[in-house]
């Protein structure tokens, strides 16, 4: 018994021992299991993660999008209110001593107005006080000491234009005022922020945008497109808020911060929609989970298998093939690319990572460099995480180095770069390290951020730089230059551009433009930098040339280039380049006063004619300021009765009676007495003056012409209409209520159109004119022979008389192919039935050779100058007149 009991006892320790190893074999199943469970389950976070954050940044770019267009549109809006009122301090500084200066305080206040619908009043303030507001929302205002704030303190400091608010305005609500300060001197005549010794402050001049009416801020409604909520914070020390477009003021959404004229603004924006997970993520995540189980549940499988290996190979070797298929099954159907590397190579790949990349699953695992699919910049980056993850934790003291993110650009087998989201893991994988990995393609998604950040810099229509860019770059030059370099600045108009794109169309007027940006280019120097500006403006910036000669050289060039013709659709148009130059530093410092002072020259260059350029001259930018007056003063006139009428007779070369008179209006200026003509026409017709202008005209001849009638005096009355009334005016209503309004019979009254008027759009103007025939009213053209309209427009078009130019008449006596003209028309009057008669007759001589040629009506200075009424109406008396 002894030694059984001796023999027994080895026994129960080799039972023990084996309990003992059945027990640890079951925890490091346990364990291995977990590992499985946990790392497959990290696997498919990290995937299902990937496509989440995907739709988080799509959905956060749409916000970072909006917030920057959002500060273009408030800082593009203030830079006009800012311009714009900055030219009307210089008007209010060189005319602040006049009597007439609240008059001429509204009618800038009112140019203001019509081309900033932000604005909701300006202000006056000579030191400081509120003297004028146009429009007069609230009388409370009068009288106000607006230099107390801040920002009018800093404006007069900086002596420029400063932002302030928000403020509780007097005529209701909460708003902003910019601030533009006024400063005079009795001996010179300086721009408002010019510094000049002897210089006084003279007040302010304020413009104020209530946020309840603000069109900027319904701008920005648009452009949140009901999908995003924001809100606008202001302040010139701290930000307060002032607006949001709908529900309460976002407090924890996406920032932006800028500054506007001195005013501190911040944009909050968050998504109105709350973001889901994707259906994607949710089903990678579910496959996950499910294979997670499986692989746990075969490694615990795996951890019993020892006791019963023989009974059990067969079932366990099923069960290990079924799960690694159920693990391909699920990978295989991921919309994710899943991968393993092993010693540098990859040794699975899903379908999903192969379509992607072009490759096979065997042409991947033939790879041995990775760097071969990898864009070496993007591989010099990863290179040491993929060979040694712990080296990297050691020297940088990442919290988890078995993790790598990142976006790399890879090659697929066309050669074609693709932009990939990897994430990936290190773990032990069949007693090896391992890669698992996921991968996401965000091609789409790349391509889509750089054509967001193309399209803010970029024009969309001729690939240009834009006014943003534009201004960015001389920004660049000029703080790179340190004040040591010049650099030229050109601000180019295309002339009879909008003439064309009005009368055709967009589709014509946008060709030409990208026709017209491509010759431009074209004609400079390769390192010229140029860009739209917007519409048919275009600005160009010279970094390095030799001098002023060189300037006008590529202003020239510029210039010759644009002789030749444009061919669009079968058709050749013909258009020039006005150009305004200035210099760095010499006519400014910033990128705000260069891009003003050449917009100025430029304006001087087409008023000069066009095809030309110009250099900035401070004298000559007075003469801008000076036709912005007389405007003005016209706008003026129109408005309290300050032009009238004369009338000049229309007479028989024959026998020297009257057959008629033509009104012509006159301006006798209170304080610069006699305005010609050919002074104040060309304002008005360069603004909507000339509307005005030909309806006032029309209704006083009318008005006229009924007072003669009620005399027992009938005699013809002419009429100068322009083009644009033509073109946008209601020319036949108008004529219908001044012949309703005065009872007047049409057949005395005759309309003289000129003779370019037919030729912009002769159809319409055909319709026209058929009207004015069938009211009974008579058609003359004027200045005929001056234009380029064809002899056989003439038959087509319901016209009763002809009117000789005056340069036709000035060499009738001394140029023979002149009377050959002459005679010419006259013949072609006759076969049409046509009266003809010739103005500007100054001397018997012209009359004979007239009578030669065929004409025998006639009108001059030789018969009688332009008189009042009253005196027509007394020659009248004295004088032969033939109906």
């Amino acid at each position: 018994m002894k030694w059984n009991n001796a023999a027994a006892l080895p026994h129960a320790a080799k039972r023990n021992s084996k309990r003992s190893d059945s027990g640890l074999k079951r925890l490091y199943g346990a364990l291995a299991a977990s590992v499985i469970f946990l790392f497959t389950l990290a696997l498919t976070i990290s995937a299902a993660k990937t496509i989440e954050n995907y739709e988080t940044d799509k959905q956060r770019n749409q916000i970072y999008d909006f917030l920057s267009s959002a500060e273009d549109r408030m800082v593009s809006e203030v830079a006009k209110i800012h311009s714009a009122i900055y030219l009307a301090a210089s008007s209010i500084q060189q005319h602040h001593q006049q009597p007439d200066l609240k008059q001429r305080f509204q009618s800038l206040s009112y140019l203001v107005l019509q081309n900033n619908p932000s604005v909701l009043s300006l202000d006056l303030a000579p030191e400081g006080q509120i003297w004028a507001v146009y429009p007069q929302i609230s009388s409370n205002a009068i009288g106000h000491d607006t230099s107390d704030t801040l920002s009018s303190r800093e404006a007069r400091r900086l002596r420029k234009a400063v932002m302030g608010g928000p403020y509780a305005l007097y005529a209701g609500g909460t708003g902003l005022v910019l601030s533009q300060p006024i400063f005079v001197s009795d001996t010179t005549n300086t721009l408002p922020a010019t510094p000049v010794d002897g210089e006084r402050f003279w007040g302010y001049i304020n413009a104020i945008m209530r946020f309840g009416d603000s069109k900027m801020l319904s701008g920005l409604d648009i452009l949140a497109n009901d999908t995003i909520n924001y809100s606008l914070y202001c302040g010139n020390v701290i930000a307060k808020h002032v607006y949001n477009n709908s529900g309460d003021p976002v407090e924890n959404g996406l920032k932006r911060s800028f500054t506007v004229d001195g005013l501190n603004c911040e944009l909050r924006a968050e998504s109105r929609t709350q973001l889901q997970t994707p259906i994607s993520a949710l089903f990678i995540f579910l496959c996950g989970l499910v294979t997670a189980t499986l692989m746990s549940f075969w490694a615990w499988q795996q951890s019993t298998a020892k006791r019963q290996l023989e009974l059990l190979v067969a079932q366990k070797t099923k069960a290990l093939q079924d799960s690694e298929l159920q693990f391909r099954e699920l990978s295989e159907r991921s919309l994710t690319g899943i991968f393993i590397i092993v010693h540098g190579r990859f040794t699975y790949t899903n379908p999903t990572m192969c379509d992607t990349l072009g490759y096979s699953a065997d042409e991947l695992f033939a790879i041995k460099d990775l760097s071969e699919l990898i864009h070496h910049q993007d591989y010099l980056r990863i290179q040491e995480w993929l060979n040694d993850p712990a080296t990297v934790e050691a020297r940088d003291n990442q919290r988890d180095p078995q993790h790598l993110h990142q976006r790399v650009r890879c090659f697929n087998k066309a050669g074609v770069t693709k932009h990939l989201e990897f994430y990936c893991v290190t773990t032990e994988y069949r007693g090896e390290t391992a890669i698992f990995g996921s991968m996401l393609d965000v091609t789409s998604q790349v391509a889509a951020e750089r054509k967001i950040t193309y399209q803010a810099y970029y024009d969309q229509l001729t690939g240009m730089p834009n006014r943003a860019s534009f201004q960015q770059r001389i920004k660049q030059s000029i703080a790179a230059t340190s004040g040591h370099k010049q650099l030229a600045l050109m601000f180019i108009d295309l002339d009879k551009f909008k003439t064309i794109n009005d009368s055709l169309g967009h589709d014509y007027g946008d060709q030409l433009l990208r026709l017209a940006a491509s010759r431009l280019k074209t004609s400079l120097r390769s390192d010229d930098f140029i860009a739209r500006i917007g519409g048919d403006e275009f600005s160009i910036l010279i970094e390095d040339y030799q001098d002023k000669q060189q300037v006008e050289q590529i202003a020239q060039r510029a210039i010759n280039a644009f002789k030749e013709h444009f061919t669009l659709k079968g058709k050749n148009f013909y258009i020039g380049l006005s150009i305004g130059i200035c210099l760095y530093p010499n006519d400014g410092e910033n990128a705000e006063t260069l891009l003003k002072n050449a917009d100025i020259s430029m304006y001087l260059a087409k008023s000069s004619g066009g095809s030309s350029y110009k250099f900035f001259d401070e004298s000559e930018s007075h003469l801008f300021y000076s036709k912005l007056d007389l405007e003005n003063e016209l706008r003026n006139a129109l408005d309290q009765g300050g032009l009238h009428l004369e009338f000049q007779p229309q007479n028989s070369l024959v026998s020297g009676d009257i057959i008629g008179t033509e009104a012509l209006v006159r301006w006798y200026h209170p304080v610069k007495g006699r305005i010609p003509p050919v002074e104040f026409i060309p304002v008005a017709e360069e603004s909507s003056l000339i509307l005005e202008l030909d309806r006032y005209v029309l209704d006083r001849g009318c008005k006229q012409l009924a007072q003669w009638q009620q005399k027992g005096i009938n005699i013809k009355l002419a009429i100068n209409i322009s083009s644009a009334q033509l073109e946008k005016g209601d020319l036949l209503g108008l004529v219908s209520a001044c012949l309703d309004t005065y009872q007047i019979q049409p057949e005395w009254l005759e309309l003289e159109i000129t003779e370019n008027s037919l030729i912009k759009s002769p159809t319409e103007v055909a319709v026209i004119l058929s009207g004015l025939q069938e009211m009974g009213v008579s058609i003359a053209i004027d200045d005929f022979g001056t234009g380029y309209s064809s002899f056989a427009m003439l038959k087509d078009l319901p016209i009763n008389k002809i009117k000789l130019d005056k340069t036709f008449i000035d060499a009738i006596e001394t140029d023979a192919k002149d009377r050959k003209i002459i005679n010419t028309i006259g013949e072609l009057a006759r076969s049409l039935q046509l009266q003809l008669i010739a103005e500007g007759v100054e001397t018997n001589s012209q009359v004979m050779r007239l009578l030669e040629c065929g004409c025998y009506q006639g009108q001059g200075f030789l018969f009688a100058r332009p008189m009042s009424a009253s005196d027509y109406e007394e020659m009248l008396a004295h004088s032969h007149i033939i109906d």
